[in-house]
């Protein structure tokens, strides 16, 4: 009876001891497949400019001749101007797309109201350079315009390698429009 009380002793202590545990190796393995679904490729996304914006001028030219200009970002057009990606993070940069809104009254009375942007050059020049363009700023060239013609500069970029074009638009005393090409490089 001594022999099978030890015998039953040495059994439960085996059993005991068989608790179902993990070996190192088991650890080990699930510690590192949580690590992995935790940590996810972070990725990081920036805009220039980070929010909406919108500048107006208003210009007197002589005493009747206003010109109102309105430059604005839009909010769902960008431009991609870079993605790096590496094991554990992305990052895209993007430019966000002007436009303009042009208004220009003699008078109290408008001669011309009209909108810019990249979209419209673009179709009218199969330059490359109008692929990745916005509108960077139109504005009154102050020297050069007189009561009897306005001239608003309108430059655009290219963000994806910095190219430019710079723009002369005259306005005469009727609205009659004509456009130059003054600079451009890249």
């Amino acid at each position: 009876m001594k022999n099978s009380l030890l015998l039953l002793a040495l059994i439960s202590i085996v059993c005991l001891s068989c608790d179902g545990r993990q070996t190192k190796k088991e650890a080990l393995e699930r510690a590192i497949s949580e690590f992995n679904l935790k940590n996810t490729k972070s990725e990081m996304v920036s805009y220039h400019p980070e929010a909406y914006v919108e500048i107006v001028t208003d210009t007197l030219i002589s005493n009747g001749m206003n010109v109102h200009i309105k430059n604005y970002s839009l909010l769902d057009e960008q431009i991609l101007i870079s993605n790096t990606s590496d094991a554990t993070s992305k990052e895209v940069k993007y430019q966000r797309v002007f436009e303009s809104e042009i208004r220009i009254s003699k008078a109290s009375k408008d001669i011309l109201s009209t909108h810019i942007s990249a979209k419209q050059f673009k179709t009218m020049d199969p330059d490359r350079f109008w692929d990745h363009a916005t509108l960077q700023h139109v504005w009154v060239n102050q020297e050069l315009s007189t009561e009897v013609a306005i001239k608003l500069d309108i430059s655009f970029i290219n963000p994806k390698n910095n190219a430019f074009k710079l723009f002369r638009m005259s306005i005469d005393g009727f609205g009659k429009q004509t456009l130059n090409l003054i600079d451009e490089r890249g």
